[in-house]
């Protein structure tokens, strides 16, 4: 019987055995013949299968019977039964036009689209390491500013699409994640990222969409793919940048001190010794940090069901000592056909976020302005030494520097923290009534709670709080929206039309509470042990409806047209005045499907085309229109209402008339260009609007007021160079723009700090007395006088002075230039940013760059710069800065141009050179991927700018900013 069981066995073994095959081969390009890696062969029905290693080989064992579906992105996909060598040649699909672009709401093929549209993948994107999407999109577009203004971790990006358009209202761009507005989303499940810039893509999206959008695509399971786990895994360490601020070091400030006092009085107040003293107050506030980011996603699917679902946790120090993010991510991505003609989406994700922050201005202060002979320490005890306005140093020693604290002693005890935690959840049905009509309805709820709490301890010092203090902030928000849209398409002979008619409608709720005591014991972080100093609180509601069509005609592939239109109400504003009309139009030609140009092998693809829209924005706080009271003070006992804000029923939605052209041209299939014209008009603003001081109002929101943004964008894409081992890619863009206010109320200019809104001028115009140097022959300062014939004379005199418009923030142009290069598997790509022609105004200076004015401060170095920067000393001398002299010099350290500095600069923004493996080592261990690498963030940057960091808000202004980081790491990624 066992014999018998051993022969059944081994006959059984044998049939299985018989029924399969060992598929080899290779597969390659018809466009070139070269080979072609990371092609996907899969069995179909199946989850068996595998991808092509660098050299186009591939190795399968597969059932006799089955079929071998082969796949590559911009290709078209081959089926092919098994043999025992199988060689395969795929083909290009016309190029670029089968590349399909989200519009959020809807998607088209490239070729088609009449819009100015830029699509970027994932792994363009993930080359920075940061967990704001913002910061990977610097660079990266064409007219798209993008802005890191701190290097605080978890700070986001500030971002501008084609300009600033609105004064006092936002002009943020407005994220669309999975067809639905608003969301989170980790970068590592993004697939695509798509930037809409004109009204013919934006018009669809209509309110809050005059600032652009930003079209998310998450990742999702495949039902015909097989199980695929990624693994991702990077840490590194990062130093802040301190560019070209140097302050003096003990020699240079005893100099310096030394040429302000006489002899005599110098040497009864500065001893020698204090030469010995050199104490790098930098070194103390600043760290290194360890970044790390850790990943991991499984997908894939069966039959009607696919799957995607992941994890994430983001760490960074921050390098200020005290100041850190954490983020935790989690989505789980699911599709699946319920019956025939119905499926469904399912998506959900949280993300969980913890920051510390520096817990006073005083931190970033005293890292700079603190001088080289004070120490923070006890020289005895190695304590911090505790020091406040009314006492010196307990150790005798004494304190050179005026600001008569000492941070980092605060810094120990005092924080502030942040604590936030999101959840969203998309339930969609897409419902096919036929092969040309569908029905989609996508339905999201949200929910978010945020804590914030700031701690000062007794033991530390703080101008406003003797006591102590502790505050605590809580909100909760929640949201309701849903998506129903209607889609059709049908096509005939040469015509091609579609269109859709869509409904949206939400509602939300914002909650907020805070409480504040002072006077607690030492040590002690809870408001029940304090004296109770301030409570606030408010409950917001707020909801809208949309509803909205758009028809795309198209004519033998050539000619196309889009219309949309969209009116949509707001809760922001007056019961009257809630709805907005935005209405779009966009049109092109696909010149290259024209007889004339078809074959054509050196312009392989030419479209032209044009958009014109409105969009609105409705980026200000809830109920502005009504009229509101503060309950903050009382009579009698009673609490009292006193008016706080005046009412303005007519108040409507900004809107932004945009008008657009572009080019789209590819020459033989290697360089892809696009050029493309705009004029946008934002009207109606919503402008705070001073009032006269009789009115007891400071100012009130009213739609008046325009701003003009003009520019041209231009982008390259190129692949120079393409053998069978090597590929050289090369990408390029710039955008150029021209910021202009065309109309204020009653043509009065508006001054907003150091800057001047006035019509013909640029939003972010500097209105200051302007320098004119240093006398060469005294020394002293001098300032532009404009004389009432309209002369201009020089004075020494700052409060003679004309105040004047000196320049502007707003950069001439933007953009950026990254290459990337592939040889057997080695890859090495760099990508820089760039901006020029702003203006930065550099406030810290009128305090360390000050002629004398503060000789308890440390100062700027002159001799330890870069910037080529000179003192005056006697007469003839050509300098930079003034002659020192105590107690300033003719107030040459006021607020003036003087601080004005060019921020133009050019970055090498990051440098990834890795391996990916051969197929061939690592099929073994059912890996499909592995990859190894190491990459640097902001290695260099180029600037004549004397702060830590030309990157500085869209607004120019800079005063002890947080420093941003050179950052070097290194990772793994793992797919299975």
């Amino acid at each position: 019987m066992k014999r018998l069981l051993f022969i059944f066995c081994a006959a059984l073994m044998t049939m299985v055995v018989s029924a399969q095959t060992v598929v080899t081969g290779v597969v390659t390009s018809a466009d070139d013949g070269l080979p072609m890696p990371g092609v996907s062969i899969l069995v179909q029905g199946t989850t068996i299968g595998t991808a092509t290693d660098f050299d186009g080989n591939y190795e399968l064992e597969v059932p006799d019977n089955a079929t071998l579906v082969f796949s590559f992105i911009g290709y078209k996909t081959e089926t092919r039964k098994p043999a025992a060598r199988l060689d395969v040649v795929l083909a290009m699909d016309a190029f670029v036009m089968e590349e399909v672009v989200s519009l959020g709401y809807s998607s088209t093929k490239k070729a088609e689209l009449s819009s100015a549209v830029v699509t970027i993948s994932a792994d363009a994107l993930t080359d920075v390491t940061t967990s704001d999407v913002g910061n990977m999109l610097q660079g990266k577009v064409a007219g798209v500013q993008v802005t890191n203004a701190s290097g605080q971790p978890g700070e986001a990006a500030q971002i501008r699409i084609r300009g600033t358009g609105s004064i006092t209202a936002s002009s943020n761009p407005v994220y669309v994640v999975d067809g639905v507005m608003g969301g989170t989303f980790n970068p590592n499940d993004v697939e695509t990222i798509s930037v809409l810039k004109d009204a013919g893509a934006t018009g669809i999206y209509g309110a809050a969409a005059a600032g652009g959008v930003i079209v998310v695509t998450t990742k999702s399971g495949n039902a015909e793919k097989p199980l695929t786990i990624d693994v991702k895994a990077t840490a590194g360490g990062k130093q802040a940048l301190f560019g070209n601020y140097v302050m003096m070091d003990s020699k240079e400030l005893y100099n310096y001190h030394k040429s302000l006092y006489s002899k005599l009085v110098f040497n009864m107040q500065y001893p020698e010794e204090l030469l010995e003293q050199d104490y790098n107050w930098q070194d103390e506030f600043f760290q290194t940090g360890v970044i790390q980011d850790y990943y991991i996603s499984a997908s894939g699917g069966s039959r009607k069901l696919g799957y995607y679902v992941s994890m994430g946790y983001y760490n960074e120090d921050g390098t200020l000592v005290g100041t850190d993010f954490q983020k935790f991510t989690g989505r789980a991505n699911l599709n699946a056909e319920l019956v025939k003609g119905l499926d469904m989406n399912l998506r959900v994700n949280f993300e969980r976020s913890t920051g510390n922050y520096a817990s006073s201005w005083m931190m970033l202060n005293d890292a700079f302005t603190k001088m080289p002979w004070d120490n923070p320490y006890d020289v005895n005890t190695g304590e911090y030494v505790y020091i406040n306005s009314q006492t010196r140093p307990d150790n005798g020693e004494k304190w050179w520097t005026q600001d008569t604290w000492n941070a980092l002693n605060n810094a120990q005890y005092n924080y502030v923290r942040s604590n936030d935690f999101s959840f969203n959840t998309d339930f969609q049905l897409n419902w096919h009534i036929t092969d040309w009509l569908t029905f989609t309805t996508t339905n999201r709820y949200s929910i978010g709670y945020y804590k914030s709490t700031e701690y000062v301890d007794p033991r530390s010092y703080d101008s406003q709080y003797l006591y102590g203090y502790l505050g605590n902030s809580i909100g909760f928000s929640s949201s309701f929206g849903t998506t129903d849209i209607l889609k059709a398409s049908y096509q005939w002979n040469e015509h091609s039309v579609s269109g859709m008619l869509g409904w949206e409608w939400g509602k939300w709720n914002t909650e907020y509470t805070s409480a504040a005591g002072t006077g607690m014991p030492n040590g002690v972080s809870s408001l029940n042990a304090t004296t109770p100093l301030k409570v606030g609180g408010y409950e917001i509601p707020g909801a809208s409806w949309a509803a909205f069509v758009q028809a795309q005609y198209d004519y033998a592939k050539r000619y196309f047209i889009t219309a949309t239109f969209r009116a949509e109400a707001s809760s922001i504003f007056a019961p009257e005045n809630r709805v907005g009309y935005f209405p779009s139009v966009a049109a092109s030609w696909l010149i290259s499907n024209e007889d004339f140009l078809k074959g054509n092998d050196i312009v392989t693809f030419l479209k032209l085309r044009g958009s014109y829209g409105l969009t609105g924005n409705n980026s200000i706080p809830e109920y502005k229109y009504l009229a509101t009271y503060a309950l903050t003070s009382k009579y009698q006992d009673i609490v009292a209402a006193s008016p706080s804000r005046l009412a303005n029923p007519l108040l409507h939605w900004e809107t932004a008339n945009m008008a657009a052209v572009g080019v789209d041209i590819n020459l033989i299939d290697r360089i892809e260009m696009s050029i493309d014209l705009y004029n946008t008009d934002n009207v109606g603003l919503l402008l705070d609007v001073p009032q006269p001081p009789s009115t007891g109002f400071y100012e009130v929101t009213q739609n008046v007021g325009s701003v003009r943004n003009q520019g041209i964008e231009f982008k390259i894409d190129a692949v120079p160079l393409k053998l069978k081992d090597f590929r050289w890619d090369i990408n390029f863009n710039i955008g150029f723009n021209k910021n202009r206010v065309t109309e204020l109320p009653n043509h009065t200019p508006i001054l907003s700090g150091n800057q001047q809104i006035a019509e013909g001028q640029d939003i972010y115009s500097w209105y200051l007395k302007k320098w004119a140097g240093v006398n060469p022959d005294n020394g002293d300062p001098q300032w532009e006088k404009i004389n009432d014939d309209g002369t201009i004379t020089l004075t020494n005199d700052i409060n003679e002075a004309t105040y004047q418009v000196c320049g502007k923030a707003t950069p001439l142009f933007t953009g950026g230039l990254s290459t990337h290069l592939n040889y057997k598997g080695i890859f090495l790509s760099v990508n820089t940013n760039f901006t020029y022609g702003n203006l930065i105004y550099n406030a810290n200076r009128e305090k360390v760059d000050a002629d004398g004015a503060f000789v308890g401060f440390n100062q700027f170095s002159l001799e330890n710069s870069k910037l080529g920067w000179t003192r005056w000393e006697e007469p003839g001398d050509i300098a930079t800065h003034p002659k020192a002299v105590l107690n300033g010099n003719h107030l040459s350290n006021s607020e003036s141009s003087r601080y004005l500095e060019d921020g133009s600069y050019f970055r090498l923004k990051n440098v990834t050179l890795g391996y990916d493996l051969p197929l061939k080592w690592i099929s073994k261990l059912k890996m499909n991927k592995f990859r190894i690498y190491f990459s640097g963030d902001n290695l260099w940057t180029a600037t004549k700018f004397s702060g830590m960091d030309p990157e500085v808000g869209v607004d120019g202004n800079y005063a002890d900013n947080y420093p941003v980081s050179r950052t070097f790491q290194g990772g793994i990624e793992i797919t299975f």
